[in-house]
């Protein structure tokens, strides 16, 4: 029963995340020119400190460009007030005024000399525009210049039509920014690409993740929940708003763990390639926090439950309510439809399930968010599935009850598998299991560090027997070669193949992204204008007196390979990653040939063909020919 000296209320704090949500009416928060006063949530990324330190040390051209939403224009409001001393008010100001480029702007002291020039956006001109300005403007040895542009506006620019000795510069110094990871040649020009900025990185020069910043910021903000909204209204027992943000900031440990597999899985969507924005991981946050609700929605709902497990944020993020459409949702937050695809919820796991489903002994009894309301026999009644799922179960009369009972037992399922996953429940399950890579734990220790080298070792034999199976061969996990089938006649038959070339694995060597971009030799490195995280392992082939041979695998990649090791994998789902890495085998084959004699693989074994004095010999044995 309520009590009657408390009355339902509204947070300001629910309301100002819902501007962040894109299928919002007022989505204003989204965008760095219409954000004020304490809607301002300033995350500090590595980006602007490399920025920083270029400037200070004389750099005459910084090019910032990335994916729309990574923070370009955020961070020229931060230079203005870093760098030139501007105040806060004064610098949106000036963002929203005078960054065309041409305007300079002068420190806020007016002692200091000189001042610096900024150019927003180059999507607001055309790109022969773009590229007449850099070449007017690129040598401009008074003061420094910024330019924010998107990848894909910055390659048209470059290779347009009015492109010069400046335009083919940048466009070299962005070519190689790729294959060796630097961001500058000289000092004087910087390109800041925002796309291998990670959102989920982990702990950089004493600062946590921009995710675990966000969470903690909207969430550990006591302020924000306190007496004045929700600590005070007759309804946050019954508020699923109001249970995420206990989920995630009150329950001590349990809260800080949840906030810990939320970045792992963030990390995890960023390693299997896909960029995630700052912009739409604000959109994501504040989405699974307040679920679109707006506190006058649950007020509606007044004290019912039942319905709260819906807008639970482990919920929230692999499966869509049903009142929000599902081109609203997954055009408005495109990384949600790669959540759907970890969805914990639709792995099964024994250890897992006997834990949550059977035994009921990983929550307490009584969490709404762990409450569904189920109806048999005309009767509606609230199932708590904190004690398993046995008695979810009724007595259902009709066929429409026996489907509707086991459509709540699915979600119910579900629903206890996701909140598993993020409180650790069967944590002698691995996480990346339960997301459902076999090998993601491997892929994980190759990207930190952590592998002995009998470990190291007995990875790389399994990722040479996945190249091997790439091809068709089936050979031993321990084979000390690497075997390539020759790209111009390839596999004659299941059992038969013709071997371009072989390498010892020796010349075999796996490494973390950071450090195959560590011989580059240069000082200004991309792994450090970013808020960094490794993505991909890589294959490099270095045979003596010959350049290097790198195959980078994602997450997903590598999944690909490691499972090819050990048999059969469905090529459909794996198509791509098929595709990419027989051509980087096949591109191998071509080099160093052998000359004089041929190599087969026969039944399982390899054999040498010679031709001498018109006998065919296989393996010492002859054909006449």
């Amino acid at each position: 029963m309520a009590d009657p000296q408390r009355s339902p209320k509204v947070n300001a704090h629910v309301q100002r995340l819902n501007r962040y949500l894109p299928f919002s009416a007022a989505h204003d928060q989204i965008y760095e020119e219409y954000q004020t006063g304490e809607d301002v949530l300033d995350l500090e990324t590595e980006a602007l400190g490399y920025a920083m330190r270029a400037l200070g040390q004389g750099a005459r051209c910084i090019i910032l460009t990335g994916d729309a939403g990574h923070g370009k224009t955020h961070l020229c409001r931060r230079l203005l007030e870093s760098f030139s001393g501007h105040r806060p008010e004064d610098a949106r100001r000036i963002l929203n005024s005078e960054c065309d480029g041409k305007s300079l702007i002068p420190f806020s002291d007016p002692a200091r000399p000189g001042g610096l020039r900024i150019h927003k956006d180059f999507s607001e001109i055309e790109p022969q525009e773009a590229a007449a300005f850099l070449e007017s403007h690129f040598g401009d040895d008074r003061d420094p210049l910024v330019v924010c542009a998107n990848e894909g506006r910055l390659r048209v620019i470059v290779n347009s039509s009015n492109a010069g000795p400046a335009c083919l510069r940048i466009a070299e110094l962005f070519r190689r920014s790729f294959s060796t990871g630097s961001t500058s040649d000289d000092g004087t020009v910087h390109i800041v690409n925002l796309n291998y900025q990670s959102v989920a990185s982990g702990t950089i020069r004493g600062r946590q993740s921009l995710v675990r910043r966000t969470l903690q910021s909207w969430v550990g903000d006591g302020r924000r929940w306190g007496a004045g909204s929700c600590g005070s209204c007759s309804l946050s027992e019954h508020c699923p708003i109001r249970r995420n943000r206990t989920l995630l900031a009150e329950e001590g440990g349990p809260s800080e763990l949840r906030m810990a597999n939320i970045e792992r899985l963030f990390a995890t969507v960023e390693r299997l390639g896909h960029v995630v924005t700052i912009r739409e991981m604000l959109m994501l946050v504040a989405y699974f926090l307040t679920a679109g609700l707006q506190c006058e929605d649950v007020h509606r709902k007044g004290q019912t439950e039942g319905w709260q497990h819906e807008n639970a944020f482990y919920n929230l993020l692999f499966r869509r309510p049903d009142r929000i459409p599902e081109d609203r949702l997954y055009k408005g937050i495109p990384t949600l439809a790669i959540f759907r695809r970890l969805d914990p919820g639709a792995i099964a796991d024994r250890a897992v399930d006997e834990l949550i489903l059977n035994r009921g002994e990983a929550f307490e009894e009584g969490q709404i968010d762990l409450l569904f309301s189920l109806t048999i026999g005309g009767r509606a009644r609230i199932v708590d599935a904190a004690a398993g799922i046995d008695d979810v179960g009724g007595s259902p009369q009709s066929r429409q009850e026996l489907q509707r009972e086991s459509e709540v037992i699915a979600v119910a399922v579900s629903a206890l598998r996701r909140r598993a996953f993020f409180d650790d429940a069967g944590a002698d399950v691995s996480i990346m299991s339960r997301l459902g890579f076999r090998h993601g734990e491997e892929f994980l220790s190759m990207l930190e560090g952590t592998l002995n080298p009998q470990e190291r070792v007995r990875i790389k034999n399994t990722v040479v027997a996945g190249l091997h199976g790439a091809q068709g061969l089936r050979m031993s996990g321990t084979a000390t070669t690497l075997y390539l089938v020759d790209p111009a006649f390839g596999r004659a038959s299941s059992d038969a193949a013709i071997i371009a070339r072989s390498i010892p694995t020796s010349f075999v060597r796996l490494l973390p992204a950071r450090d195959a971009w560590a011989d580059s030799g240069s000082t200004c490195r991309l792994i450090d204008s970013v808020d960094w995280i490794d993505r991909a392992v890589v294959v490099r082939i270095e045979e003596d007196g010959s350049a290097p041979e790198d195959l980078s695998l994602d997450m997903l990649s590598f999944e690909c390979v490691t499972r090819m090791a050990s048999g059969y994998i469905s090529e459909d789902f794996y198509s791509h990653e098929v595709r990419r890495i027989r051509t980087y085998l096949g591109r191998l084959a071509e080099h160093g040939r052998a000359a004089g004699q041929i190599s087969l693989f026969i039944n399982g074994a390899i054999q040498s063909v010679s031709l001498d004095e018109g006998v065919i010999q296989v393996g010492g044995g002859n054909l006449n020919g």
